[in-house]
């Protein structure tokens, strides 16, 4: 096989290791087979073709960063289809305002239901149990639900 067809597999696979060194951590050791091919490739050239190392050494210079951004912009189109960690929903609209009074249909044990306005809004108590009927204030109205405490005028 001619010099010029194995210089040009050698740089191929150094590029290809160093784009592999981004997707699969190796600590280095990718990178260091990277250098191996492209100094063997050098090698090769200052033995046979002296007068293509500087042609070569601005392929390299031109095609590395270019694979390498090519790289980045694929990953980071990839990143946006992927699955996230976390849900960001709606922001929780309340149905009944903060210190709004009502009526506990159910007994609250600590989770029930109470109604306000003629509403039946699921609720959770402050403290404990809260009987049937007994008055209950609402304290607050987060995305866990409406805390209520008992009521006592």
């Amino acid at each position: 096989m001619e010099t010029i067809f194995i210089v040009i597999i050698l740089q191929i696979a150094g590029t290809l290791a160093i784009l592999a060194e981004l997707l699969i951590p190796s600590f280095g050791l990718l990178t260091l087979a990277a250098i191996g091919f492209f100094a063997y490739s050098y090698n090769l050239l200052a033995q046979n073709m002296p007068e293509a190392i500087i042609p070569f050494i601005i392929i390299n210079l031109i095609s590395i960063p270019a694979t390498f951004i090519f790289v980045v912009i694929r990953l980071r189109k990839a990143k946006n289809l992927s699955l996230k960690d976390t849900i960001e929903s709606e922001a929780f609209i309340s149905p009944v305002k903060i210190g709004e009074i009502g009526t506990a249909i159910t007994d609250l044990r600590p989770a029930g239901t109470a109604k306000f306005n003629d509403k039946h809004i699921d609720v959770y108590s402050e403290g404990g149990y809260i009987e049937k009927g007994a008055q209950v204030k609402v304290l607050s109205a987060e995305n866990a639900g409406v805390k209520v405490a008992i009521y006592l005028a």
